[in-house]
Order: C-alpha cells, then sequence, then structure tokens
C-alpha cells in the first residue's frame, strides 16, 4: 500500500485522493498485464479501475457470492463510528460532530452503531479526544454475540488492537473483568495504550503475551475469539490482502483456527467464535462439529452462525457464530 500511495501521489492532480488512487490501483492490480510497477501504473491511468480477484479466489468466492457485486462493492468505501461512552455522552458528541459538517445515520440493528454519511471523521475533534471510534458494524455485531455482562470474567484470545475489548468495557461500563491475549509483545503494547486511551480501566484488565493456542487460562465466563484469517473480508479498506493472500495461506489460517477454538471450548461453555474472512474454510467449516448457532437477528443466518456481506450489509465481510457446551 505505501508503494501504491507514493506512486498515485506522484501522478495525483486533484480530483481523487491519493490514497483513493492507490487503493483502486491495488483492487485493479491482476487486471494490468505489465511487467513492472511503472507499466502497470500507466495502464491503470489509461484503462480505469477493474477490480480483480486472483482466479483461484475468483472460483472460490464465486460459490458463495454474486462476485460482480462483490467487486462493485469494494469501490465504495463506508465508514462505521460508536461514541465511546467511557468518556463523553452520547447525544452531546453527535450534536458537536453534526456542528463540523458530519452527516450520520443511527443503524437500525445495534443502536449506537452510525453509518457515516458525509464529512472526514478523523477531522473531527471527537475523535482526536478518543470520544468517537471507528468500527465496523459488523466488528461490533461481533460484541453484540458475546452478550457482556457486569462483573463476568471474559477472555478475549486473539484481542489487539482492542477495539471489541474497549467496546465490551464500555457496555459494562468498566465493570467486567477482561483478559486480553495476543502473540505479539508490540501489538499488545499498542492495545494498552489504546484501552488505557480510550477509558477504559485497567485495573480491570490482564494482559498476556501468549500463543493462545495453548491452553493457559483455567476457566472464564465467556470467551471471545476473533481469530486471525485472510482478511478477505476487509478487502474493501485493505487491499493489499488481494496481493498477499494464496490458497496455502487460508490451508494455514483454517488449521489455525480451529485449534484456537479447540482451546476456547476448554475454557469456557460460552464462546463467540468469528472470522472476518469470506471464505467457508474460515467460517463454517471451521465450527462444523460443535454445537454451533447464529447468535445474531441480522445478517444473513445460515442456522450455524451469521455472514455479513459487503454489498448487502455495507459491512467488512464477517462469520460470526455462537457455540455453547
Amino acid at each position: 500500500m505505501p508503494v501504491a500511495y507514493k506512486k498515485a501521489k506522484e501522478i495525483s492532480k486533484g480530483g481523487k485522493s491519493s490514497y483513493e488512487l492507490a487503493r483502486q490501483l491495488l483492487l485493479s492490480y491482476f487486471s494490468l498485464k505489465g511487467k513492472s510497477n511503472r507499466k502497470k501504473v500507466k495502464e491503470f491511468l489509461l484503462n480505469g479501475v477493474k477490480v480483480t480477484f486472483p482466479e483461484w479466489l475468483e472460483e472460490k468466492l464465486k460459490k458463495e457470492y454474486d462476485v460482480e457485486k462483490l467487486k462493485e462493492s469494494l469501490l465504495k468505501k463506508v465508514t462505521w463510528i460508536r461514541v465511546n461512552t467511557l468518556k463523553a455522552d452520547e447525544d452531546k458528541v453527535l450534536k458537536e460532530i453534526e456542528n463540523e459538517g458530519i452527516i450520520v445515520e443511527r443503524d437500525r440493528d445495534i443502536k449506537y452503531a452510525y453509518k457515516v454519511l458525509k464529512g472526514d471523521i478523523n477531522k473531527a475533534k471527537a475523535f482526536k479526544e478518543f470520544k468517537i471510534i471507528a468500527q465496523d458494524k459488523a466488528s461490533m455485531a461481533v460484541v453484540e454475540a458475546l452478550k457482556p455482562e457486569k462483573s463476568e470474567l471474559i477472555y478475549d484470545m486473539t484481542s489487539a488492537p482492542g477495539a471489541k475489548a474497549s467496546l465490551i468495557m464500555a457496555l459494562t461500563e468498566n465493570s467486567s473483568k477482561l483478559i486480553v491475549a495476543d502473540i505479539d509483545p508490540k501489538r499488545l503494547e499498542k492495545e494498552r495504550k489504546f484501552l488505557h486511551d480510550v477509558g477504559v480501566d485497567l485495573n480491570k484488565v490482564e494482559f498476556i503475551l501468549q500463543d493462545s493456542t495453548n491452553k493457559s487460562i483455567r476457566k472464564a465466563d465467556k470467551v471471545l475469539l476473533d481469530t486471525p484469517c485472510s482478511l478477505t473480508g476487509m478487502i474493501a479498506n485493505e487491499p493489499t490482502v488481494l496481493i498477499r493472500l494464496t490458497k496455502d495461506k487460508v490451508d494455514y489460517y483454517s488449521s489455525l483456527q480451529k485449534r484456537l477454538l479447540e482451546a476456547a471450548v476448554s475454557t469456557s461453555s460460552y464462546v463467540i467464535y468469528a472470522s472476518c474472512s469470506l471464505l467457508p474454510e474460515e467460517g463454517e467449516e471451521v465450527v462444523k462439529g460443535y454445537n454451533a448457532k447464529a447468535p445474531l437477528n441480522f445478517g444473513i443466518s445460515k442456522g450455524i452462525g451469521n455472514r455479513f456481506v459487503p454489498y448487502i450489509h455495507e459491512t467488512e465481510g464477517f462469520f460470526i457464530s455462537k457455540i455453547e457446551t
């Protein structure tokens, strides 16, 4: 993405932002036949945007989705936000951003979720003061499925960067006991700083640096497993996924998710499994064999889970399932 952005900045003269040009260039990458980056850029500028998937990925997605609608949806970036009630009053913040020219629409499924219709939320004073958190609706839906309650011990197995953990604490008014884990020390430290900045009571949070496939937590009231995955559900925001992804990586993540889920169900009788992937190998196929249910009354219910599809729900692609033992 930084390379594409640099090249886009060199040729951008008004109109679309350099970032948007770079994003569209990466979405079009597999349609470009030029052998060098320079030739690919020239071809892109000449022919315009043509969202293209690697052939193997397109074949997989065709079995599950309307691929043309999916490609079209990737060109439109939808921003979702929530007011951080740990730091601010919701009504006051909404009025404040409205005065700055930012127009939002309240979601009908999640009462605290808002879709940005107009304006740059990143420039809002409330955003810079952590009174607003940018979080996709499907990501919020994961915590809605968890249904956190005050005084519960909740284990967030692969927690960084911390948006879901912060929402858990906001919904329980800083009254949950939270164990957050991650395998990367830098990500875990960034999460600690983020949770501090957004007003989470860190006395209620235990940070653990670990590989969560190893069972280190004996028991928790609930477990949130938002698994590492291919990120095919985030292509609109992170189009480099298209270039980096391989069949082997999908197989690797599917296997890893199964091992993480085994550890999760041995820790709690209430597990929310989530994956920001469009592929059944990182969703439906992982929860097969468990007592899996669709935990939400919105999204597409598939019996064993809920699916969120970009061109249907204007969200990232997600699969969410509740497993009770």
